[in-house]
């Protein structure tokens, strides 16, 4: 029996919707948060941030976890975070209001998770560094590892190449990224680089800024030493 076409409503919902598209940015840095969390981060009554993630959890877009007595929920599908972050270059932005959101808007640009791999400044200057070193290679806007770059991920950076390419989800992909207007690394081999990252404590999510990334002194060295990066 034939499949229905795609019901792309659902997905048109979300993204026309504050408080669904809201959940949804708030779980795009990869973390576990619970209803509350949510709920607060919306504005909204957990009875209503409870409707919209049962929701997401049906689609398959979440998922949620028990540990002890509290549940904690996670953005499932790679491609839902890809979707927004697609859609914000064409979105309009509003003007900030007070300095707050200023400095705020700054560290967002600057660094910041994209679900599960690094995007804003940093993240962008990250994968051109890799393709300028020849471990990436960057064709019609298509990432590429090399042979080189296999090299590299595996010896410097203790990355099994082998196994990122047995996981279900795709090996590299290329993610617009909103704020720099370039693509950045994602799929496994993105979240691959970012647990590196985090492994070694190179960068350390920003406690006050939702999102937001801060680079650790020895991940500012690793980027100078390894990569010529230099921010």
């Amino acid at each position: 029996m034939s499949k229905k076409m795609p019901n792309i409503t659902t997905i048109a919902s979300a993204l026309t919707n504050a408080t669904k598209l809201t959940i949804l940015d708030s779980l795009m840095d990869g973390r576990g948060h619970t209803l509350l969390e949510l709920a607060k981060a919306s504005n909204v009554t957990p009875q209503t941030a409870s409707f919209h993630l049962k929701k997401f959890v049906e689609l398959n877009w979440v998922r949620v976890e028990k540990s002890g007595r509290f549940h904690y929920f996670f953005l499932e599908n790679e491609q839902v975070a890809e979707l927004i972050e697609m859609f914000s270059p064409v979105s309009f932005e509003a003007q900030t209001v007070s300095m707050k959101q200023a400095l705020e808007a700054d560290h967002i640009r600057n660094f910041r998770s994209c679900y599960d791999h690094m995007a804003g400044h940093v993240g962008r200057e990250i994968t051109a560094a890799l393709i300028n070193h020849d471990f990436l290679a960057e064709n019609k806007h298509k990432l590429q590892l090399t042979a080189s770059g296999s090299l590299f991920f595996e010896q410097q950076l203790n990355i099994d190449i082998a196994q990122l390419r047995q996981q279900k989800r795709q090996f590299i992909t290329s993610c617009l990224d909103w704020s720099e207007r370039k693509y950045h690394t994602g799929g496994a081999l993105g979240h691959a680089l970012y647990h590196f990252f985090q492994s070694k404590y190179f960068v350390l999510p920003n406690k006050n800024v939702k999102r937001a990334l801060s680079l650790t002194p020895n991940g500012t060295r690793f980027l100078n030493d390894i990569l010529d990066v230099h921010l």
